[in-house]
């Protein structure tokens, strides 16, 4: 409790002295008062003549000092040696008010010389004084005399008396800000065989000098906002400076080399972590760090070590022995390289790194080789300094992770030069749709029409009911090889029937007759008029007869009869007798048709099944929508538009997709020839009433390489193809948006 005062402090208290400036000396004595004057030559005037050319003399230094740019301690210790030397005191103290509400000794002289310790409760007693004459309102200055209590302040009962308990006189002066507000006391121990009319000139005095304190502070206040005003612009220029890059290094560079300037250190380092390991940026003073050195490798290594520690590493000049292994040795492993006096390393986290397990982003690494005695203000500016460039590191961070930053930054440049963002966006959507509309413009791009058809082979046939009839049965199975008139479905005809039956009735009825007519010719004794009226029957009857036996003959073979009346069957083809066949090359390409045709009254138009060679060539089967005809018309007549093979016939090349195989294309090609000239309606597809036009696109020529030939494991007949024919090149814009163009034209413009 040497230098602590508790107060109880419950706030500030207002002190309305008098102005105490005309106290260097005692006041004039009155006239009526002129024979109690003690004479001029006696010792005790000339003691008073000696002291006051000595409160003049401190008078002018007290104001040389108060008018200083000195730290409090030194003012404080020069301003107490001042107050004593000069009216001879053997001891004093300085007390000042802290933030908390205690009084605090700001500096002493002599003071355990007293005796407060002497006498039984003598510091307690005279803690009470300080107490109660700094709480008093208004402040006044006091004096008590050695063993004397303070006159005026009745102590409670069982509390300790404010009581003087040593040998010398106790002056009291209170020091006061601007406000009036109690700042602190100057205490002044005064030897006690002193002429007791000089004590009260002590004591002005006393309020004098302590007059200077609360100057000094009042110039130190202004001074300090002065210096505030400097700091706080110096940080604002600081913070724009490091916020106006986000490039890492550079961020760091700025932290490093003007965060020295304002923390007033030797040297400052600066780490930002990127992933798992921690990278020193910038060193103060160093146009480049060479990160292969050692000494920036151990700087590395005690950066790690402290952000795993998590927490600020001070050295000055000893090392705690509770650190860590880890940093321990990371701090020895530095201190080799560099002996700083005063080392602080601390992680920078910035508010937004949420994950307080998660080491910070930043780290700063401050170095002094001659640091002052009070290295707290040097600590407090290295955690201004972390503060604001905490942000600034972790959005440099935060954009070297983003992807592509080679073609951001460039970005970034021209938005700055640009002044700003909106300009930028201006100046972007201008260009982007200038850049837009000339490669609409000026790029060629192919002109494709989409269209969808069938895969079948190129030799094709279909099979047909003879006549009319009720389908009765397949004969065939899908994908079953079939040969010349071979029969695929059977029919059953009661028209059919009823003619075969009766033609078959006629002529067994002829032919009995027949019979019967012979028999007769062959009797004896028959009269040659019934002869030969027999024979004229006869006749008759055989050519009935043979007439319905040829009709019989001709039935079944053109409606394929079988052997029951009214049954047919259809057959395939006989196929084209200029193509070399064997039994294995044509097959059922229909599927199963069953639930469709059993039961089913069919007629000769209607085909039944399908029957290609499947070994022969194959073509794509495409159903050209109408509005797709004239660009593939225009394509085919326009030179520069088609092409041409070596037998000088015009084609266009066509994407085919298959769809049993739908992540790869194959070329086909559309020969002019191969395009019908006739529209037909679209009768495969419901809900599409547009017209279209049957075209062939032929696939896997010869001249093609075997790897843009279609696999012939993907030949399926009958699968969905889409196709999308080339009609040249045209303008991007027109290549895209040929539909719109067209939509427009036929809606508006035709209108009108």
């Amino acid at each position: 409790m040497m230098g602590l005062v508790r107060l109880h402090w419950t706030g500030a208290f207002r002190y309305d002295y008098p102005d105490y400036a005309d106290l260097a000396a005692p006041p004039a004595p009155a006239e009526d008062d002129a024979v109690s004057t003690p004479p001029t030559n006696t010792p005790e005037a000339a003691a008073r003549k000696q002291f006051g050319r000595k409160i003049d003399e401190a008078f002018e230094e007290a104001s040389k000092l108060a008018g200083s740019s000195l730290p409090p301690a030194e003012f404080y210790e020069k301003f107490l040696n001042v107050t004593l030397s000069k009216i001879d005191a053997p001891a004093g103290v300085v007390w000042l008010r802290t933030p908390q509400g205690f009084l605090q000794m700001a500096t002493q002289v002599n003071l355990d010389q007293v005796g407060l310790d002497a006498r039984r409760g003598g510091r307690q007693c005279h803690n009470e004084i300080l107490r109660q004459v700094f709480q008093s309102q208004p402040s006044r200055p006091v004096l008590v005399e050695p063993q004397g209590r303070l006159a005026g302040v009745t102590a409670e009962a069982g509390a300790v008396p404010a009581a003087n308990l040593t040998d010398y006189y106790a002056l009291f002066a209170p020091i006061v800000n601007a406000d009036k507000s109690a700042l602190g006391l100057l205490e002044v121990f005064q030897q006690k065989d002193h002429d007791p009319r000089l004590y009260q000139t002590f004591l002005q005095y006393a309020v004098q000098m302590a007059g200077y304190a609360s100057q000094y502070h009042q110039f130190a206040n202004v001074r300090q906002a002065s210096g505030l005003e400097k700091v706080l612009t110096q940080i604002e220029g600081f913070a724009k400076l490091i916020h106006s890059t986000l490039n890492p290094t550079e961020v760091a560079y700025h932290v490093a080399n003007e965060g020295r300037r304002l923390i007033e250190c030797d040297r400052l380092c600066v780490g930002v972590r990127h992933g798992k390991k921690v990278t020193v940026e910038a060193v103060s003073g160093a146009d480049v760090v060479e990160k292969a050195s050692t000494h920036v490798r151990r700087m590395r290594a005690l950066f790690d070590a402290v952000l795993k520690f998590g927490d600020k590493l001070v050295y000055r000049g000893t090392k705690d022995e509770g650190l860590p292994p880890d940093l321990s040795h990371a701090l020895d492993d530095y201190l080799s390289e560099s002996q700083p006096k005063l080392l602080v390393v601390a992680p920078i986290r910035d508010e937004r790194e949420k994950n307080e397990k998660k080491p910070a982003r930043s780290v700063m690494l401050l170095e002094s080789f001659n640091p002052p005695e009070q290295v707290e203000p040097l600590i407090a500016k290295m955690d201004v300094v972390g503060k604001h460039a905490a942000g600034a590191l972790y959005n440099a961070a935060e954009m070297k992770r983003v992807p592509f930053g080679f073609i951001w930054r460039p970005i970034m440049k021209v938005q700055e030069g640009l002044g700003g963002k909106h300009r930028f966006y201006w100046a972007l959507g201008i260009t982007a749709l200038v850049l837009l509309a000339a490669a609409m413009v000026l790029i060629p791009y192919p002109l494709k029409m989409e269209a969808k058809g069938e895969f079948l082979p190129r030799q094709t046939v279909n099979t047909f009911a003879p006549t009319d009839g009720e389908v009765r049965g397949i004969l065939v199975q899908p994908g079953q090889k079939v040969g010349p008139h071979t029969p695929v479905v059977r029919l059953f005809s009661p028209t059919l029937q009823e003619k075969y039956v009766t033609s078959q009735t006629e002529a067994m009825q002829a032919e009995s007759l027949m019979r019967l007519y012979n028999d007769r010719l062959t009797q004896p004794n028959l009269p040659v008029a019934e002869a030969e009226a027999f024979r004229r029957e006869y006749a008759k009857n055989d050519a009935v007869a043979t007439s319905k036996r040829e009709l019989l003959d001709q039935m079944r073979v053109m409606y394929n009869l079988t052997g029951r009346p009214g049954e047919f069957e259809a057959r395939t083809p006989g196929f084209d007798p200029g193509i070399p066949r064997s039994s294995d090359e044509w097959r059922i390409l229909s599927g199963d048709v069953r639930a469709d045709l059993l039961k089913r009254t069919v007629r000769p138009n209607e085909p039944l099944l399908r029957i290609g060679n499947v070994t022969g060539p194959w073509r794509v089967e495409l159903k050209l929508p109408q509005r797709a005809i004239g660009h593939v018309a225009r394509a085919l007549a326009t030179p520069g538009l088609h092409k041409t093979d070596k037998d000088g016939q015009r084609y266009l090349d066509v994407d085919v997709l298959l769809t049993n195989k739908p992540d790869s294309s194959y070329p086909g090609r559309l020969y002019e020839e191969d395009m019908a000239r006739e529209a037909i309606p679209n009768k495969s597809d419901h809900n599409e009433t547009e017209s279209v036009v049957p075209t062939y696109v032929r696939v896997n020529l010869d001249d093609l390489p075997p790897e843009k030939k279609i696999p012939r494991e993907l030949f399926v007949a009958g699968i969905e193809v889409h196709t999308r024919v080339r009609c040249g090149n045209h303008a991007l814009g027109y290549s895209l948006f040929h539909g719109v163009w067209e939509w427009f034209y036929e809606n508006v413009v035709f209108f009108f």
